[in-house]
Protein backbone atom coordinates (compact mmCIF):
# COMPACT_ATOMS: atom_id res chain seq x y z
CA UNK A 1 0.00 0.00 0.00
CA UNK A 2 1.42 3.18 -1.09
CA UNK A 3 0.80 5.65 2.09
CA UNK A 4 2.65 8.35 0.56
CA UNK A 5 0.31 8.80 -2.32
CA UNK A 6 -2.53 7.77 0.13
CA UNK A 7 -1.86 10.78 2.72
CA UNK A 8 -0.99 13.28 -0.20
CA UNK A 9 -4.01 12.38 -2.39
CA UNK A 10 -6.28 12.74 0.25
CA UNK A 11 -4.84 16.62 1.68
CA UNK A 12 -5.19 17.46 -2.03
CA UNK A 13 -8.84 16.08 -2.30
CA UNK A 14 -9.28 18.63 0.27
CA UNK A 15 -7.47 21.32 -0.68
CA UNK A 16 -9.21 21.76 -4.51
CA UNK A 17 -12.61 22.07 -2.21
CA UNK A 18 -11.35 24.27 -0.10
CA UNK A 19 -11.62 28.34 -0.19
CA UNK A 20 -7.68 27.96 -0.38
CA UNK A 21 -7.84 26.47 -3.94
CA UNK A 22 -10.25 29.26 -5.40
CA UNK A 23 -8.95 32.18 -3.50
CA UNK A 24 -4.76 31.52 -3.30
CA UNK A 25 -4.78 31.44 0.32
CA UNK A 26 -6.75 30.52 3.77
CA UNK A 27 -6.45 30.87 7.83
CA UNK A 28 -7.80 27.21 7.75
CA UNK A 29 -5.14 24.37 7.62
CA UNK A 30 -5.98 21.63 4.78
CA UNK A 31 -5.91 18.84 7.45
CA UNK A 32 -6.48 15.50 7.85
CA UNK A 33 -7.01 13.81 11.46
CA UNK A 34 -5.31 10.24 11.20
CA UNK A 35 -7.68 8.64 14.53
CA UNK A 36 -10.58 10.61 13.99
CA UNK A 37 -11.44 8.82 10.49
CA UNK A 38 -9.83 10.77 7.52
CA UNK A 39 -7.23 8.01 7.14
CA UNK A 40 -8.79 4.40 8.35
CA UNK A 41 -5.80 2.59 6.72
CA UNK A 42 -4.23 4.08 9.79
CA UNK A 43 -4.39 0.71 11.80
CA UNK A 44 -3.01 1.81 15.53
CA UNK A 45 -3.32 -2.43 16.11
CA UNK A 46 -0.41 -3.33 13.92
CA UNK A 47 2.55 -1.70 14.58
CA UNK A 48 4.28 -2.13 11.11
CA UNK A 49 1.71 -0.48 9.81
CA UNK A 50 1.57 2.41 11.77
CA UNK A 51 5.31 3.14 11.78
CA UNK A 52 5.39 2.86 8.30
CA UNK A 53 2.66 5.56 8.30
CA UNK A 54 4.78 7.21 11.34
CA UNK A 55 7.28 7.53 8.83
CA UNK A 56 5.87 8.36 5.93
CA UNK A 57 4.27 11.02 7.21
CA UNK A 58 7.97 12.17 8.93
CA UNK A 59 9.58 11.60 5.40
CA UNK A 60 7.13 14.07 3.71
CA UNK A 61 7.29 16.52 6.72
CA UNK A 62 11.12 16.76 6.25
CA UNK A 63 10.52 17.89 2.45
CA UNK A 64 8.66 20.83 4.03
CA UNK A 65 5.22 19.38 1.73
CA UNK A 66 3.37 18.63 5.28
CA UNK A 67 3.57 19.27 8.97
CA UNK A 68 2.26 16.90 12.17
CA UNK A 69 1.42 16.90 15.34
CA UNK A 70 1.85 13.55 17.69
CA UNK A 71 -1.12 12.79 19.81
CA UNK A 72 -0.95 13.71 23.30
CA UNK A 73 1.08 11.49 25.95
CA UNK A 74 1.92 9.63 22.55
CA UNK A 75 4.67 11.59 21.08
CA UNK A 76 7.04 9.45 18.74
CA UNK A 77 4.47 6.53 18.40
CA UNK A 78 0.71 7.66 17.07
CA UNK A 79 0.34 10.82 15.11
CA UNK A 80 -3.28 12.61 15.75
CA UNK A 81 -2.81 15.37 12.90
CA UNK A 82 -1.19 16.63 9.49
CA UNK A 83 -1.47 19.26 7.40
CA UNK A 84 -0.23 20.80 4.02
CA UNK A 85 1.95 23.43 3.53
CA UNK A 86 -0.16 25.18 0.84
CA UNK A 87 3.34 26.94 -0.50
CA UNK A 88 4.28 23.29 -1.81
CA UNK A 89 0.89 22.45 -3.09
CA UNK A 90 3.14 21.61 -6.85
CA UNK A 91 5.19 19.39 -4.61
CA UNK A 92 2.49 17.34 -2.84
CA UNK A 93 1.02 17.00 -6.40
CA UNK A 94 4.07 16.24 -8.21
CA UNK A 95 5.28 13.25 -5.20
CA UNK A 96 1.54 11.98 -5.72
CA UNK A 97 2.02 11.80 -9.65
CA UNK A 98 -1.06 13.79 -10.23
CA UNK A 99 -1.98 16.50 -12.57
CA UNK A 100 -2.79 19.81 -10.54
CA UNK A 101 -6.83 20.17 -11.01
CA UNK A 102 -6.04 24.15 -12.14
CA UNK A 103 -3.56 22.82 -14.75
CA UNK A 104 -6.64 20.21 -15.57
CA UNK A 105 -9.26 23.55 -16.12
CA UNK A 106 -6.84 25.50 -18.18
CA UNK A 107 -6.35 22.82 -20.44
CA UNK A 108 -9.88 22.89 -20.72
CA UNK A 109 -10.55 26.21 -21.04
CA UNK A 110 -7.87 26.75 -23.96
CA UNK A 111 -10.33 24.29 -25.75
CA UNK A 112 -13.13 26.25 -25.23
CA UNK A 113 -10.94 29.26 -26.42
CA UNK A 114 -10.16 27.55 -29.14
CA UNK A 115 -13.55 25.86 -30.20
CA UNK A 116 -15.70 29.46 -29.85
CA UNK A 117 -14.65 31.52 -32.39
CA UNK A 118 -16.01 28.36 -35.05
CA UNK A 119 -19.12 28.03 -33.29
CA UNK A 120 -22.43 28.85 -35.47
CA UNK A 121 -25.34 27.56 -33.22
CA UNK A 122 -26.57 29.61 -30.43
CA UNK A 123 -27.55 26.47 -28.15
CA UNK A 124 -23.63 24.87 -28.68
CA UNK A 125 -22.10 28.79 -28.09
CA UNK A 126 -24.14 29.33 -24.85
CA UNK A 127 -23.35 26.22 -23.11
CA UNK A 128 -19.33 26.73 -24.24
CA UNK A 129 -19.84 30.51 -22.77
CA UNK A 130 -21.64 28.93 -19.60
CA UNK A 131 -18.96 26.24 -19.22
CA UNK A 132 -16.12 29.01 -19.72
CA UNK A 133 -17.11 30.94 -17.00
CA UNK A 134 -18.15 28.01 -14.57
CA UNK A 135 -14.77 26.30 -15.17
CA UNK A 136 -12.79 29.62 -14.97
CA UNK A 137 -14.93 31.22 -11.49
CA UNK A 138 -14.28 27.51 -9.66
CA UNK A 139 -11.13 26.12 -11.09
CA UNK A 140 -12.77 22.47 -11.91
CA UNK A 141 -13.98 21.27 -15.06
CA UNK A 142 -16.87 19.88 -13.41
CA UNK A 143 -20.16 19.51 -13.03
CA UNK A 144 -19.52 21.29 -16.62
CA UNK A 145 -17.64 18.44 -18.41
CA UNK A 146 -16.53 15.37 -17.42
CA UNK A 147 -13.61 15.47 -14.53
CA UNK A 148 -11.31 13.64 -17.34
CA UNK A 149 -9.48 15.83 -19.83
CA UNK A 150 -9.34 13.81 -22.54
CA UNK A 151 -12.84 13.08 -22.00
CA UNK A 152 -13.48 16.66 -21.70
CA UNK A 153 -11.58 17.91 -25.13
CA UNK A 154 -13.58 15.12 -26.36
CA UNK A 155 -16.84 16.37 -25.70
CA UNK A 156 -15.76 19.36 -27.43
CA UNK A 157 -14.57 17.89 -30.00
CA UNK A 158 -17.66 16.23 -30.87
CA UNK A 159 -19.67 19.86 -30.11
CA UNK A 160 -17.95 20.98 -32.85
CA UNK A 161 -18.50 18.48 -34.89
CA UNK A 162 -21.95 18.36 -34.37
CA UNK A 163 -22.13 22.40 -35.19
CA UNK A 164 -20.26 21.52 -38.54
CA UNK A 165 -23.45 18.95 -39.46
CA UNK A 166 -25.69 21.14 -39.29
CA UNK A 167 -28.75 19.27 -39.07
CA UNK A 168 -27.63 17.06 -41.46
CA UNK A 169 -28.57 12.89 -41.04
CA UNK A 170 -25.00 11.50 -39.40
CA UNK A 171 -25.65 7.65 -38.23
CA UNK A 172 -24.07 7.38 -34.88
CA UNK A 173 -21.18 4.74 -35.41
CA UNK A 174 -19.77 7.00 -38.46
CA UNK A 175 -20.05 10.04 -36.68
CA UNK A 176 -17.50 8.35 -33.93
CA UNK A 177 -15.25 7.01 -36.63
CA UNK A 178 -15.39 11.03 -38.47
CA UNK A 179 -14.38 12.46 -34.95
CA UNK A 180 -12.62 9.97 -33.31
CA UNK A 181 -11.21 7.19 -35.30
CA UNK A 182 -13.26 4.51 -33.71
CA UNK A 183 -16.68 3.65 -34.33
CA UNK A 184 -17.67 3.19 -30.49
CA UNK A 185 -15.97 6.26 -28.71
CA UNK A 186 -18.61 8.24 -29.00
CA UNK A 187 -21.06 5.80 -27.85
CA UNK A 188 -18.49 4.77 -24.46
CA UNK A 189 -17.02 8.30 -23.75
CA UNK A 190 -19.14 11.02 -24.73
CA UNK A 191 -22.84 10.04 -25.87
CA UNK A 192 -24.50 10.52 -22.30
CA UNK A 193 -22.83 14.07 -21.87
CA UNK A 194 -23.46 15.36 -25.23
CA UNK A 195 -27.28 14.25 -25.11
CA UNK A 196 -27.12 16.15 -21.77
CA UNK A 197 -26.35 19.21 -23.34
CA UNK A 198 -28.96 19.00 -26.08
CA UNK A 199 -31.57 18.21 -23.36
CA UNK A 200 -30.62 21.41 -20.90
CA UNK A 201 -29.87 24.23 -23.85
CA UNK A 202 -31.23 23.13 -26.91
CA UNK A 203 -34.24 21.59 -25.59
CA UNK A 204 -34.35 23.28 -22.47
CA UNK A 205 -35.31 19.84 -20.62
CA UNK A 206 -34.47 20.75 -17.01
CA UNK A 207 -37.26 18.51 -15.23
CA UNK A 208 -36.09 14.43 -15.57
CA UNK A 209 -39.31 13.13 -15.50
CA UNK A 210 -40.15 11.13 -18.43
CA UNK A 211 -36.95 12.62 -20.19
CA UNK A 212 -36.40 12.36 -24.13
CA UNK A 213 -34.38 9.51 -24.01
CA UNK A 214 -30.83 9.81 -25.30
CA UNK A 215 -31.12 8.53 -28.46
CA UNK A 216 -34.03 11.49 -29.30
CA UNK A 217 -32.25 13.57 -27.95
CA UNK A 218 -29.18 13.02 -30.30
CA UNK A 219 -31.35 12.97 -33.52
CA UNK A 220 -32.38 16.68 -32.80
CA UNK A 221 -28.59 17.34 -33.83
CA UNK A 222 -29.08 14.65 -36.85
CA UNK A 223 -26.88 11.66 -34.80
CA UNK A 224 -28.92 8.46 -35.37
CA UNK A 225 -28.76 5.09 -34.70
CA UNK A 226 -30.08 4.79 -38.67
CA UNK A 227 -31.31 7.16 -40.80
CA UNK A 228 -35.11 8.16 -40.26
CA UNK A 229 -37.83 6.78 -41.31
CA UNK A 230 -41.38 8.46 -41.06
CA UNK A 231 -44.32 6.45 -41.34
CA UNK A 232 -47.89 7.64 -42.38
CA UNK A 233 -51.11 6.46 -43.87
CA UNK A 234 -53.82 8.63 -45.99
CA UNK A 235 -53.88 10.65 -48.67
CA UNK A 236 -51.05 12.65 -49.52
CA UNK A 237 -50.08 13.59 -52.77
CA UNK A 238 -46.70 15.61 -54.12
CA UNK A 239 -43.73 16.06 -56.08
CA UNK A 240 -40.19 13.94 -55.44
CA UNK A 241 -37.39 15.48 -57.70
CA UNK A 242 -39.82 16.91 -60.52
CA UNK A 243 -42.07 14.01 -60.64
CA UNK A 244 -45.85 13.75 -59.46
CA UNK A 245 -45.99 11.06 -56.31
CA UNK A 246 -49.15 9.85 -54.71
CA UNK A 247 -49.10 7.79 -51.49
CA UNK A 248 -53.18 7.27 -51.42
CA UNK A 249 -52.69 3.76 -52.94
CA UNK A 250 -50.60 2.33 -49.88
CA UNK A 251 -53.98 1.83 -47.69
CA UNK A 252 -51.87 -0.28 -45.16
CA UNK A 253 -49.92 2.95 -44.83
CA UNK A 254 -45.88 3.75 -45.55
CA UNK A 255 -42.80 4.66 -44.47
CA UNK A 256 -40.15 7.29 -46.45
CA UNK A 257 -36.42 7.67 -45.59
CA UNK A 258 -35.23 10.91 -44.13
CA UNK A 259 -33.88 12.06 -47.14
CA UNK A 260 -36.79 11.26 -49.38
CA UNK A 261 -38.79 13.89 -46.78
CA UNK A 262 -35.88 16.28 -47.57
CA UNK A 263 -36.83 16.57 -51.24
CA UNK A 264 -40.66 15.82 -50.78
CA UNK A 265 -43.07 18.29 -51.80
CA UNK A 266 -46.13 18.09 -50.13
CA UNK A 267 -49.02 19.63 -52.71
CA UNK A 268 -52.31 18.35 -51.39
CA UNK A 269 -53.99 16.01 -49.15
CA UNK A 270 -56.75 14.94 -51.10
CA UNK A 271 -60.32 14.77 -49.06
CA UNK A 272 -58.41 14.27 -45.82
CA UNK A 273 -60.71 15.95 -43.14
CA UNK A 274 -58.17 14.88 -39.82
CA UNK A 275 -54.89 14.55 -39.62
CA UNK A 276 -53.99 12.19 -36.29
CA UNK A 277 -50.38 11.77 -34.72
CA UNK A 278 -49.92 8.72 -32.83
CA UNK A 279 -47.12 8.26 -30.24
CA UNK A 280 -47.39 4.57 -29.79
CA UNK A 281 -46.50 2.45 -33.05
CA UNK A 282 -48.35 -0.61 -31.94
CA UNK A 283 -51.72 1.64 -31.47
CA UNK A 284 -50.61 3.32 -34.96
CA UNK A 285 -50.36 -0.04 -36.63
CA UNK A 286 -53.97 -0.90 -34.98
CA UNK A 287 -55.62 2.00 -35.87
CA UNK A 288 -54.32 2.40 -39.67
CA UNK A 289 -55.56 -1.86 -39.88
CA UNK A 290 -59.16 -1.75 -37.66
CA UNK A 291 -59.95 2.44 -37.46
CA UNK A 292 -58.96 4.92 -39.98
CA UNK A 293 -61.46 6.24 -42.10
CA UNK A 294 -60.89 7.05 -46.03
CA UNK A 295 -61.05 10.86 -45.28
CA UNK A 296 -57.94 10.56 -42.27
CA UNK A 297 -54.45 10.92 -42.89
CA UNK A 298 -52.55 8.89 -40.18
CA UNK A 299 -48.70 9.77 -38.99
CA UNK A 300 -46.64 8.01 -36.92
CA UNK A 301 -45.51 11.00 -34.19
CA UNK A 302 -43.31 8.70 -31.91
CA UNK A 303 -41.93 9.93 -28.96
CA UNK A 304 -39.72 13.41 -29.04
CA UNK A 305 -40.06 13.86 -32.81
CA UNK A 306 -37.09 14.37 -34.01
CA UNK A 307 -36.29 17.42 -37.10
CA UNK A 308 -36.88 15.46 -39.76
CA UNK A 309 -40.10 14.31 -38.72
CA UNK A 310 -40.58 18.35 -37.88
CA UNK A 311 -40.52 19.00 -41.37
CA UNK A 312 -42.68 16.48 -42.52
CA UNK A 313 -45.30 17.44 -40.25
CA UNK A 314 -44.79 21.28 -41.26
CA UNK A 315 -45.30 19.60 -45.12
CA UNK A 316 -48.18 17.96 -44.40
CA UNK A 317 -49.80 20.93 -41.90
CA UNK A 318 -49.36 23.28 -44.76
CA UNK A 319 -50.90 21.13 -46.74
CA UNK A 320 -53.73 20.89 -44.34
CA UNK A 321 -54.50 25.04 -43.90
CA UNK A 322 -55.09 25.43 -47.34
CA UNK A 323 -57.97 22.58 -46.68
CA UNK A 324 -59.04 23.31 -43.52
CA UNK A 325 -58.38 19.64 -41.93
CA UNK A 326 -58.40 19.49 -38.21
CA UNK A 327 -55.48 18.17 -36.53
CA UNK A 328 -55.40 15.89 -33.35
CA UNK A 329 -53.00 14.20 -31.32
CA UNK A 330 -53.89 10.74 -29.29
CA UNK A 331 -50.88 9.80 -26.68
CA UNK A 332 -50.53 8.35 -23.57
CA UNK A 333 -52.10 10.38 -20.62
CA UNK A 334 -48.72 11.39 -18.57
CA UNK A 335 -46.58 14.17 -18.52
CA UNK A 336 -44.64 12.59 -21.56
CA UNK A 337 -47.83 12.24 -23.53
CA UNK A 338 -48.89 16.04 -22.66
CA UNK A 339 -45.56 17.14 -23.43
CA UNK A 340 -45.11 15.95 -26.77
CA UNK A 341 -48.96 17.37 -27.41
CA UNK A 342 -47.22 20.58 -26.06
CA UNK A 343 -44.17 21.01 -28.18
CA UNK A 344 -46.02 19.34 -31.57
CA UNK A 345 -48.76 22.88 -31.09
CA UNK A 346 -46.52 24.89 -29.86
CA UNK A 347 -43.64 24.65 -33.00
CA UNK A 348 -46.23 23.08 -36.01
CA UNK A 349 -49.54 23.07 -35.36
CA UNK A 350 -51.05 25.60 -32.66
CA UNK A 351 -54.72 24.15 -33.54
CA UNK A 352 -53.66 21.12 -32.29
CA UNK A 353 -56.36 19.28 -30.48
CA UNK A 354 -56.37 16.09 -28.43
CA UNK A 355 -58.02 12.33 -28.98
CA UNK A 356 -58.77 10.32 -26.47
CA UNK A 357 -56.75 12.52 -23.73
CA UNK A 358 -59.50 13.80 -22.11
CA UNK A 359 -60.73 12.88 -18.33
CA UNK A 360 -63.81 10.62 -19.85
CA UNK A 361 -61.18 8.48 -21.49
CA UNK A 362 -58.85 8.29 -18.34
CA UNK A 363 -61.73 7.22 -16.29
CA UNK A 364 -63.05 4.64 -18.69
CA UNK A 365 -59.63 2.62 -18.57
CA UNK A 366 -59.53 2.51 -14.46
CA UNK A 367 -58.43 -1.08 -14.93
CA UNK A 368 -55.09 -0.12 -16.37
CA UNK A 369 -54.33 2.58 -14.10
CA UNK A 370 -51.12 3.12 -13.39
CA UNK A 371 -49.55 4.18 -9.83
CA UNK A 372 -46.94 7.34 -9.51
CA UNK A 373 -44.39 8.43 -6.98
CA UNK A 374 -44.90 11.97 -5.15
CA UNK A 375 -42.03 13.89 -7.08
CA UNK A 376 -44.29 12.28 -10.52
CA UNK A 377 -47.40 14.44 -8.84
CA UNK A 378 -45.07 17.41 -7.97
CA UNK A 379 -44.65 17.45 -12.07
CA UNK A 380 -48.28 16.94 -12.75
CA UNK A 381 -49.05 19.84 -9.99
CA UNK A 382 -46.66 22.24 -11.63
CA UNK A 383 -48.67 21.49 -15.20
CA UNK A 384 -51.95 22.98 -13.65
CA UNK A 385 -50.01 26.55 -13.62
CA UNK A 386 -49.15 26.59 -16.90
CA UNK A 387 -51.84 27.43 -19.77
CA UNK A 388 -49.35 25.56 -22.29
CA UNK A 389 -51.48 22.38 -20.63
CA UNK A 390 -54.58 24.24 -20.80
CA UNK A 391 -56.31 21.15 -22.51
CA UNK A 392 -55.30 18.97 -20.10
CA UNK A 393 -56.34 20.97 -16.51
CA UNK A 394 -59.32 19.21 -16.41
CA UNK A 395 -57.45 15.27 -16.57
CA UNK A 396 -54.42 16.06 -14.54
CA UNK A 397 -56.91 17.56 -12.01
CA UNK A 398 -58.47 13.88 -11.91
CA UNK A 399 -55.17 12.26 -12.61
CA UNK A 400 -53.76 13.93 -9.15
CA UNK A 401 -57.02 12.54 -6.95
CA UNK A 402 -56.64 8.79 -8.69
CA UNK A 403 -52.70 9.31 -8.28
CA UNK A 404 -52.55 7.21 -11.53
CA UNK A 405 -51.85 7.29 -15.16
CA UNK A 406 -52.61 5.56 -18.33
CA UNK A 407 -50.32 4.60 -21.22
CA UNK A 408 -52.19 4.22 -24.57
CA UNK A 409 -51.93 0.85 -25.31
CA UNK A 410 -54.84 0.43 -22.74
CA UNK A 411 -57.13 1.48 -25.59
CA UNK A 412 -56.12 -1.22 -27.79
Amino acid sequence: MDFKKIVLNRLLDKYERSRAYLEGESARRIMLKLCSGDMPEYNLEDTSIRELVNSTVQGLAEDGIVKFEWMKFERGNIIDRVWLCLDKTYDAYREAGRVPKKEKADLVLDGIREFLPSITQPWIENFLKEAFDGIDAKKSITPYLPGNTDTALAVLKALLAIDHLDGEECPERVFSIKVFGDSKYFERYVKKRIAGIIRQYLVKERDFIERPADDEMLAQVGIVKAFEQVEFCGDISGRLYGKPVDFSTFRHGIAINSRTVKNLEVTGIGQVKEVLFIENRTNYMEYVSKDKARDQLVIFHGGFYSPIKGEFFTKVYGAGQRTGAEFYHWGDIDIGGFRMFKRLKENIIPGLKPYLMDKKSFISKERYWLTFNKRYQKALERMLYDRGYLEFHDVIETMLKARARLEQEAFL
